[in-house]
């Protein structure tokens, strides 16, 4: 069982079990496909609330460190492909990480302040109704019917989503969506990816045995033309706000991608609609989906990012052309997400208390944004910012004469953690992206931004 020495006074309990995690696993302590304990365990032997273990374990779901297999717990994924550092280094990057941590630009998290505490509590209340025994009994493998019925008005309102409640699968989250997908998808389907790519779709697709094609990506989104010649294939994109690049794709692409999918049978487009509450400059463009008149994308959202990452509840839609394979496969499991969560998050889009939340959000980070640019400014031409109309993280691209370890090291040092995109790429990281790296502000307050940002422009010398 883990032992390590936490401490009440430095970084939050949560940051401090993930960073000790995140280093073992990048260290070989524990190796790819080695279990770790369940949250349970994890949180009576450390003596700490589950909650903080569960958000320390969802923070390495979210960036691909582990994997949860439904009904036998959490699994280290493979990651020699993203981690370069070796372990000399990175031990000594936690060493002072866990003591000295002071910002952290995870673009990831999100504002816990801002939570909505009183309403999620009183809907969390009047959910217990003793004369309805049904949050009591198993749910069907597609989840509640209610929060499916909820999903379908608000996802065609929100973003055109055409669809009915038939079409729904409430998951436990993106890797629990795309592990169900994987099942109904043909077993020769192989899955193209962007290149840069969110890695937690990566590592799904990997561990259910697909076959993948890393796929380059241009101003525009993802390249069609390294596409044309596949067949059986799943193309999985975020148009909405490319992760990690922040990039929007056109119409044009997108009518390009779908005349792709359009070409042969056993092509499929899967739409992970990522960050698309968040836009501050441009309303978002509808949805792929909604523009789909032959039944070739298959969509997919979270309530991670608008909600919370303990909110562990995700949505496919499934096109009709599919939703036999999967009527076939799954409709003898159960639901991996408690009834009562879904009731909750029903009633909360029911009775407009997500809109309004996102409306909030949305001013919220906006104004942090706005804020980190501001600050950023003090770099001057030493740095490019690029990806900002979007999410709850921008990138900068350094001009800075050093290497992008040495900028890492030279952050960390200073108590800052910053995430070169090198670590999203699968293979060899293009030259154009040298020294680029994300600021994630969702977490930060604009005290915390201004301090981050002050940090980094002395760890980097710029004053010199």
């Amino acid at each position: 069982m883990i032992t390590l020495p936490l401490c009440t006074n430095k970084a939050p309990l949560y940051r401090q079990i993930y960073d000790w995690l995140k280093a073992e696993i990048q260290s070989k302590n524990y190796k790819p496909h080695d279990r770790i304990p369940s949250k349970r365990k994890l949180s009576e032997h450390l003596c700490v609330s589950i909650n903080t273990i569960d958000t320390a374990y969802s923070q390495l779901l979210d960036e691909g460190y582990i994997i949860a297999v439904p009904k036998k717990g959490y699994f280290v994924c493979d990651i020699d492909v993203y981690h370069r550092i070796n372990v000399t280094q990175q031990e000594n990057t936690l060493n002072i990480s866990m003591s000295n941590l002071k910002i952290d630009f995870s673009p990831s998290d999100i504002d816990h302040h801002a939570f909505p505490y009183k309403t999620w509590r009183n809907i969390f209340k009047s959910c217990f109704n003793e004369f309805d025994h049904s949050i009591l009994k198993r749910t069907m493998a597609q989840g509640d019917v209610n929060l499916r019925r909820e999903l379908v008005a608000f996802l065609h309102s929100s973003r055109g989503v055409n669809c009915d409640e038939r079409q729904i699968v409430i998951g436990a989250g993106t890797e629990s969506s795309l592990r169900t997908l994987s099942l109904v998808l043909s077993n020769n389907t192989s899955i193209a990816l962007e290149n840069p790519v969110y890695r937690k779709a990566y590592k799904t697709f990997e561990h259910m045995g697909h076959a993948i094609l890393p796929i380059p990506i241009d101003d525009r989104g993802i390249e069609i033309e390294p596409l044309k010649n596949l067949s059986n294939v799943a193309v999985y994109v975020t148009p909405s706000h490319q992760f990690p690049l922040g990039i929007s794709m056109p119409i044009g692409r997108r009518v390009e991608l779908l005349n792709f999918a359009n070409e042969a049978d056993g092509r499929f487009i899967i739409e992970d609609d990522y960050d698309s509450e968040f836009r501050y400059i441009r309303k978002p463009l509808p949805s792929l989906q909604s523009i789909d008149q032959n039944g070739k994308v298959i969509y997919v959202g979270t309530f991670s990012t608008s909600i919370a990452p303990s909110i562990r509840i995700s949505y496919m839609v499934l096109p009709l052309t599919l939703l036999k394979n999967y009527t076939k496969i799954c409709t003898e499991f159960g639901s991996e997400v408690s009834i009562l969560e879904q009731r909750i998050v029903a009633k909360f889009i029911a009775e407009g208390n997500y809109e309004k939340h996102l409306n909030k959000m949305r001013k919220l980070y906006k104004d942090k944004r706005g804020h980190l640019i501001r600050e950023l400014s003090i770099f001057g031409n030493d740095i490019k910012i690029v990806g900002e109309s979007a999410g709850s993280h921008l990138l900068i691209k350094s001009a800075i004469s050093k290497s992008e370890n040495d900028m890492r090291k030279a952050a960390t040092e200073k108590g800052v953690k910053v995430y070169p995109i090198s670590d999203y790429f699968i293979g060899q990281m293009l030259e154009k992206y040298e020294n680029t790296f994300l600021l994630g502000y969702g977490a930060l307050s604009k005290i915390e931004i201004s301090e981050g940002v002050k940090l980094l422009y002395d760890a980097w010398n710029c004053g010199d």
